[in-house]
């Protein structure tokens, strides 16, 4: 029985959140003791039923607060068509309605996901996949009667790429396929001409349970690249149906099934009944019965929210509070029975310097483009681990090596970056002719306007000051300032990426000189004979993984030597949850896997 069901009325909020269950609870005890004090002629009829509606109030409290799971995503929802997946919102929530061929364990390890098995021949352009036969799409009216309802086919594969491909969805993910996947840069131009394609040529369906997809030429980290929310399968007929509202109807095959949204307030996802994984034990995962997700914008507010036990997780904790809950990266007295979920991003923050003297005005008048040892001197003259330690309170990771963070398949303790040396920077500025500083040209630096990105850049207009090297800061609001470093009008400024697979590829790509802007995403546009060569050999097929990451670790030692950038920091996140929940796991690459969550209580 649900306290909805006793009270007799639908609130506009679900009331089997932990909170107001708890408020319920208590009302109804203290109603319970007042019943105690009460006079005999209320009736012991009357009493009866109010000590029972009690207990069953009680009894349920408990099974809801083991079966609910509420959590909170600050930046809304919009959509969960994956065609848009491309925020965290999207990507966290899509994740429990959605599946991919493949996904990533909790150690970034690619593992079976709706393929059970792969191969890849020789050339490396044909890959097979074999799928599971266990799978059914969520039950949906999209479905013919009476199953309402169907299993997953090699199809739905093939529907589901073709779709990403097509010009028409808007989708922003069709880089996944231009230029890799055999026939669909056409395709995706025919759809833009009007043209009706019926197929990609690249992708092949064998049967219901095998399909293949074909490359243009060899990419070994396709796999990896099929963990991207845009390659989660959806059925034809829901896209049918639905049309262009099917991100507010989503159908898939994931753990978890649309029940209930309400915009900008919270959605209430169910159990999936006939999910298709099992635990060790033989038991039909999830565990959870219902996951609620809120939209509290702020926080500040989210933070009390948690604290007063309305949500049962945060995915970070706001760096105002980071002090109340961490104290030498542990919890807190006060913490010390919560759950703490430290996740290394798979992303990097730093200071981008374009390499092209003819680009804009801006490269043109200062003189980092052509000395490599002014941009080495920038980074000896950072103090990363002050950076770390009082500007980001402990949410970040000083960048001395690499580009590849620490938590990125390939990366190496052997690849040595900069570390805080002033004597160095003095040095390296004298030989490039401005000891000092002395006649240095002042040097711009743009950034967004986010309050720790303003807070990160005065930081280092400071230290660098210490070295007569002198700054000039400007900030614009994010979409302005992306746009402005793509198209390449910027000579300096601070920039973050956040790998979107896990593999060494998509890190490194930035710095290969045919994905130069405004083309591709290497806004530097630096080029290097040695680092193009090392990162085409690492896209060739029959190489092991090591052999790929030695190539992809000597990149990084001639890019270091280089300093296209000024190398920051790898951001730091804290996931937070209440002593009870059970089986979380550390997310990766923007994953919130709940399937094996549940709650225990002390007795």
């Amino acid at each position: 029985m649900q306290v909805v069901d006793f009270l007799g009325h639908v609130p506009k909020i679900p009331l089997f959140a932990t909170s107001q269950k708890r408020r319920i609870v208590s009302f109804l005890k203290n109603g319970f003791y007042q019943w105690a004090k009460c006079s005999l002629t209320i009736g012991i009829q009357y009493c009866i039923i109010v000590l029972c509606a009690f207990l069953l109030s009680c009894r349920d409290d408990k099974q809801s607060k083991d079966a609910t799971f509420t959590y909170n995503e600050p930046q809304g929802l919009t959509t969960l068509d994956p065609a848009m997946a491309g925020i965290s919102g999207r990507i966290h929530i899509g994740g429990h309605l959605f599946e991919c061929l493949v996904k990533l364990d909790s150690n970034g390890e690619i593992i079976p996901g709706l393929a059970k098995s792969w191969n890849v021949d020789k050339s490396g352009l044909n890959w097979t996949f074999t799928l599971r036969t266990d799978v059914l799409f969520h039950k949906d009216s999209c479905f013919a009667a009476p199953a309402f309802t169907r299993s997953f086919k090699a199809s739905d594969v093939k529907f589901s790429f073709e779709r990403i491909c097509d010009s028409r969805t808007k989708t922003t993910g069709f880089w996944i396929f231009r230029e890799r996947l055999k026939g669909a840069d056409e395709f995706h131009e025919n759809t833009k001409l009007g043209k009706v394609e019926k197929h990609i040529e690249g992708i092949e369906v064998v049967n219901d349970s095998m399909v293949r997809l074909v490359l243009t030429k060899p990419f070994a980290p396709l796999l990896s690249l099929l963990t991207m929310p845009y390659c989660r399968i959806v059925p034809k007929e829901a896209i049918t149906m639905y049309g262009e509202a099917f991100g507010y109807h989503p159908v898939g095959t994931g753990p978890f099934m649309l029940h209930r949204w309400e915009q900008d307030r919270y959605i209430e996802l169910k159990r999936n009944p006939k999910y298709h994984e099992f635990d060790e034990k033989g038991k039909r995962l999830p565990y959870l019965d219902t996951v609620i997700v809120q939209f509290i914008k702020d926080t500040k507010t989210e933070f009390l929210e948690y604290d007063n036990g309305n949500l049962d997780m945060i995915l970070s904790i706001d760096p105002i509070f980071l002090p109340k809950v961490l104290e030498n990266d542990k919890l807190t007295e006060a913490y010390a029975n919560h759950t703490l979920l430290r996740e290394e991003s798979q992303d990097i923050v730093f200071c981008g310097i374009m390499l092209d003297g003819q680009a804009n005005v801006e490269t043109s008048r200062m003189p980092l483009w052509k000395s490599a040892k002014i941009r080495q001197a920038l980074n000896y003259a950072i103090d990363r681990k002050a950076l770390c330690t009082y500007v980001l309170k402990g949410k970040g990771i000083p960048a001395e090596h690499g580009p590849l963070s620490p938590s990125m398949p390939g990366f190496s303790q052997e690849v040595k970056g900069f570390t805080y040396n002033p004597a160095k920077a003095k040095a390296l500025l004298q030989e490039a002719g401005y000891p000092g500083g002395i006649n240095l040209p002042e040097i711009t630096l743009q950034s967004g306007n986010n309050a720790t990105t303003v807070q990160v850049v005065e930081a280092l207009q400071q230290q660098w000051l210490k070295f007569g090297i002198k700054t000039v800061l400007r900030q614009v609001n994010f979409p302005e300032h992306s746009a402005m470093m793509h198209a390449g009008k910027l000579g300096f400024w601070r920039g973050n990426w956040i790998a979107d697979y896990p593999d060494p590829e998509n890190v490194l790509a930035l710095f290969y000189s045919k994905m130069a802007s405004p083309k591709g995403l290497n806004d530097t546009r630096f080029s290097h004979r040695s680092v193009d060569s090392l990162y085409e050999l690492a896209l060739k097929p029959g190489l092991q993984s090591q052999q790929r990451f030695k190539a992809y670790n000597e990149m990084e030692r001639i890019i270091i030597q280089e300093a296209p950038w000024v190398f920051l920091y790898y951001t730091i996140n804290y996931r937070l949850a209440q002593s009870p929940v059970i089986g979380l796991r550390p997310g990766i690459f923007g994953m919130i896997p709940l399937e094996r969550v549940h709650f225990e209580y002390a007795n």
